[in-house]
């Protein structure tokens, strides 16, 4: 009996080291496939930031835009324009 449960726990022992050997193969595996999609979701995310930025300050500024070209259309249609130099040395 001993040699025998002997055997069978070098056999067993043997066998342990290779799920051992195999789960570090997959886990190597399982960390670089990780690692490329961790790198891909951080780029997606730079571009998402950088895209959602850019979109806020063109809406801004093109808010201020149509404000200023709003204020022109009024004071042209009311008469309040201010003259530039220009014009108002050229009539007198």
């Amino acid at each position: 009996m001993g040699i025998a449960s002997g055997v069978g726990h070098f056999v067993q022992s043997i066998v342990e080291v290779i799920q051992g050997i195999l789960a570090t193969i997959i886990n190597f595996f399982q960390w670089v496939l990780n690692s490329i999609i961790g790198l891909f979701q951080g780029f997606v995310h730079f571009v998402e930031g950088t895209l959602g930025f850019a979109i806020h300050n063109f809406f801004i500024l093109g808010t201020v835009a149509a404000a200023v070209f709003a204020y022109l259309l009024y004071t042209q249609r009311q008469g309040t324009a201010p003259a530039s130099r220009t014009v108002k040395s050229k009539s007198t």
